[in-house]
């Protein structure tokens, strides 16, 4: 019996892994570094213990430490989550070495399948179909990569999430990338072998969901659908699949089980394919982990994985024959971010000052965030998964749009709208849907839509908050005023004055707009707008407020006066105004040095934030007077990265 576990995972997940612990009356030992005291998963687990305070290698990833500390505190087991240490075979040989329980597949295992090489191999000895490849060492590839015709992949043999992955569209490209991908691997993942692969050029992602104890019984749960991706980086997913015929979905679900059995696999694991236009399926690679869209797998099937991955631990045998898993509707999950999808997805920490999440009884959410919290920039710049239930996919579908446009975030910048788009366009909803679609419709899912009057209405909404939340709030209706508000980063000039306990008279460009009755409940504002009834759920928070009307977010600030670079000053030249850091993030590269001089648009260095890559960019022609940073210094939001002479 397994009676505590220390979970080597943070955020979301860690919180998802202590639900279950606790039905199951097994005790949680919760780790976290000194920026992260405050977090919800901190306060979930039945004991917590500080890692320390420095880089990942020194807390997160620290093999020494963690073994130290769930033996220190007497935890039979360990549960590593996704990321971090989840695929490290040395962290697994470390646990079995201490005779700790490692909750998932044996260390032999996660090293075969954790190298795509190994993995693929294994799948090539099982007759699985794979793409065309070529591995060898980075000369091998330059020399015969051109034989496997273009367009090609050069990919890690170790590692995800899109790192270390280029697309070669010509043999000019091939020895650049082959090298850029080596280099990204060995930063990613302490392995620089890389191998390249034919390109797919309209590919779906379908993965199977595995379960395998130690008794040789393997089972699948189905299959999830993840097509919907950025930079190779999974945005949407579903289960089951939609693109599958019952032949090809028992063809794949048997190579899923076949490959397991091979290996001896123990745990919970993913099989991925890539499916191409004509139906056929290829072997991407294995995880030998817990997935992020579990929780899609579990709404269909009604299986709670962490708790069967708890079970194959503790030596039992699995819940559940295969003919006993059973598909029971259609469930949608999309994962909430931190980021800016029309500033290239440029990362948003900070701190959240409010989030809303709708309540309805079709909706899963799985966060470690309640109504307030931090995103850290030292990690993934994952807020929330939101997973909705219907009877098929297109009530899934529509229940998810609903869902979305009842979700607010105040503080910082994400992708809801993006979400919001995909789910209500009508290639998602025909399922005319490829890897590439995402970025192939980037320009029109990234724009957040608005019209005119609500803009007026939130300005209105936002002047009324203004003197509500005012320290001496009543006084300052006394008085008729004129008030610039930024909409959405539109600037709406309002005039108005009190009608007493009638509410305000709005003026805008000559028309008058009466706005009247308005009464505040939590965070919900009813009022008749022109006579109209409405109501918004707004957070409001020095002086900036997020509305939420009609699905459509609407931020409102009073705006800042700025500087123009290089303006005249009684007659002098205005000195140009420091580059400043707008995310918090590591400096990977400085592509200049002091005295320099660099044209508008030159880089000036790239910053790593959420792992993410994230170019500098000079504001004009100039000569730079000082560097603030170096490679590998941490920054935060706001800090002064370049000056300059002029």
């Amino acid at each position: 019996m397994i009676k505590k576990v220390l979970i080597a995972n943070r955020g979301e997940i860690a919180i998802r892994i202590i639900q279950t612990l606790n039905k199951m009356q097994i005790q949680s030992v919760a780790l976290y570094t000194s920026m992260e005291s405050d977090d919800l998963h901190v306060k979930a687990a039945g004991e917590s213990v500080l890692l320390g305070n420095g880089t990942l290698v020194e807390t997160w990833l620290n093999i020494p430490l963690i073994i130290n500390i769930a033996k220190e505190y007497g935890a039979d087991a360990i549960h590593p989550g996704y990321g971090f240490l989840s695929e490290n075979a040395r962290f697994a040989r470390a646990c079995e070495d201490a005779g700790i329980i490692f909750i998932g597949p044996t260390s032999a295992v996660i090293e075969k399948m954790g190298s795509k090489i190994m993995a693929s191999a294994t799948a090539r000895e099982e007759g699985i179909p794979l793409l065309p490849r070529l591995e060898g060492s980075p000369a091998d590839l330059l020399k015969q990569g051109a034989g496997l015709g273009f367009p090609l992949l050069v990919k890690a043999a170790a590692g995800g999430g899109g790192k270390g992955m280029i697309r070669i569209d010509d043999a000019e490209m091939l020895e650049q990338a082959v090298f850029s991908a080596a280099d990204q691997a060995k930063r990613y993942f302490d392995d620089d072998k890389v191998f390249l692969e034919r390109y797919v050029q309209n590919p779906r992602h379908i993965e199977v969901q595995i379960l395998a104890d130690k008794h040789g019984n393997v089972i699948h749960l189905h299959e999830r659908e993840c097509t919907i991706q950025r930079n190779h980086q999974k945005v949407i997913e579903e289960a089951p699949s939609v693109s599958l015929n019952p032949e090809n979905r028992a063809e794949l679900h048997k190579a899923a089980v076949k490959l397991a059995s091979a290996v001896g696999y123990q745990s919970a694991g993913t099989v991925e394919f890539i499916l191409d236009e004509d139906g056929r399926f290829y072997f991407l690679e294995m995880n030998t982990r817990i997935q992020v869209e579990h929780p899609v797998t579990e709404i269909i099937t009604g299986i709670d994985i962490v708790k069967e991955q708890m079970l194959i631990a503790m030596g039992k045998p699995l819940s559940y024959t295969q003919n006993q898993v059973k598909v029971n509707g259609h469930a949608l999950e999309v994962r909430l971010y931190a980021e800016d999808p029309a500033n290239q997805f440029r990362p948003s920490a900070g701190k959240i000052k409010k989030i809303i999440f709708p309540q309805n009884k079709f909706l899963r959410v799985d966060s470690a965030i309640n109504s307030q919290g931090k995103v850290h920039s030292s990690f993934d710049a994952m807020i929330a998964k939101l997973i909705v239930s219907g009877e098929d996919r297109k009530k899934a579908a529509e229940r998810m749009k609903d869902i979305l446009a009842d979700v607010l975030v105040h503080g910082i910048t994400t992708n809801i709208h993006l979400l919001s788009n995909i789910v209500a366009d009508k290639l998602f909803l025909q399922n005319k849907l490829s890897t590439h679609t995402l970025s192939d419709n980037l320009s029109k899912w990234s724009v957040l839509r608005g019209n005119d009057t609500a803009d007026v209405m939130t300005a209105a909404l936002f002047v009324w908050l203004e003197r509500f939340y005012a320290p001496h709030g009543a006084s300052a209706w006394r008085m008729a005023a004129h008030e610039k508000v930024l909409v959405n980063n539109k600037e709406i000039s309002l005039f108005y004055y009190p009608l007493g306990d009638a509410g305000l008279m709005i003026t805008l460009h000559e028309n008058e707009e009466k706005f009247i009755d308005i009464s505040v409940k939590g965070n919900k504002i009813d009022f008749l707008w022109n006579n109209r009834p409405l109501s918004v759920v707004f957070s409001y928070h020095q002086r900036s407020a997020m509305f939420l009307v009609n699905g459509i977010h609407y931020h409102a600030i009073l705006p800042e006066t700025k500087p123009l670079p290089k303006a005249l000053v009684n007659g002098a030249v205005r000195k140009m105004p420091d580059v400043k850091a707008s995310l918090f993030g590591r400096v990977l590269k400085v592509n200049v040095s002091e005295k320099q001089s660099v044209k508008s648009g030159e880089t000036l260095m790239v910053i790593e934030s959420m792992k993410m890559e994230n170019t500098i960019l000079a504001p004009d022609d100039n000569v730079i007077s000082r560097i603030n940073v170096k490679e590998g210094d941490q920054i935060s939001d706001g800090q002064v990265l370049v000056s300059f002479e002029t």
